[in-house]
């Protein structure tokens, strides 16, 4: 199934969420409130119109401080022992949203007939959360760690767009990225942000791992605040 089809249909559920459909969780007594300025994209999502770039919010919760990363954003309830935090934002809802902020999905990674790493919009992520009741923020890389080096993560994530499949049982269109890989340190067809780079899910190769002096407490409520990062301007050359 050709992916190009992919915004067009994640597009078309937005008219029919609401702006809290109840399941949402309660907003935690120390957590950073959506600002009022911003639009409800669903489940945990906000976007924000008025800002330049414009962005897209997702509400998530601390849920590893030590150890191996694969993904630095998980769906809850799946990969939560290999991911920083979690959320309950729908996948789909996710994808919809990073193109409202005009970013461009490219592809994910391609292993066959040669590797071929993930490639879209470079999208710059802030974490927002709460601590004493002082409002924290950083750049979500600083979360992250490569093992080998000892330094945080300097490279970008990218907009791969995860990929749809048929279910070979019912033959209904699967996004992938509803298997729990939504922004992720270690590549997987399925992620809708990945890095630009070889990053192997192998326990024996994994590389990145939790920066935990830098992270606040388990269960602590963050706000993930997700932009595209302005093309640079092309230098035209003189003849």
């Amino acid at each position: 199934m050709n992916v190009l089809i992919l915004p067009v249909t994640l597009l078309a559920l937005l008219p029919q969420q609401s702006a809290d459909d109840g399941r949402s969780p309660a907003p935690a007594a120390a957590a950073v409130e959506p600002s009022p300025d911003w639009k409800p994209a669903g489940r945990s999502l906000w976007f924000d119109a008025q800002s330049k770039p414009k962005r897209l919010i997702v509400r998530a919760r601390v849920v590893l401080r030590e150890g191996a990363l694969e993904h630095f954003l998980c769906l809850k309830g799946t990969k939560e022992h290999e991911a920083i935090v979690a959320t309950d934002a729908d996948p789909r809802q996710i994808h919809a949203g990073l193109l409202l902020t005009g970013a461009e999905p490219g592809h994910p990674v391609r292993f066959r007939p040669k590797f071929e790493p993930p490639a879209g919009s470079t999208i710059d992520i802030t974490v927002r959360w709460k601590n004493g009741g002082k409002i924290q923020e950083v750049d979500a890389r600083h979360w992250v760690k490569d093992e080998k080096t000892k330094k945080e993560l300097d490279v970008d994530w990218v907009f791969a767009g995860s990929l749809l499949y048929e279910d070979p049982v019912s033959k209904k269109m699967i996004y992938a990225a509803e298997e729990g890989d939504l922004i992720t340190v270690a590549n997987f067809g399925s992620s809708i942000l990945d890095l630009p780079i070889a990053s192997s899910a192998d326990d024996s190769s994994r590389v990145f791992i939790a920066n935990t002096a830098q992270l606040p407490p388990l269960g602590t409520e963050v706000q993930l605040i997700l932009s595209p990062r302005p093309p640079k301007p092309k230098v035209e050359k003189t003849p």
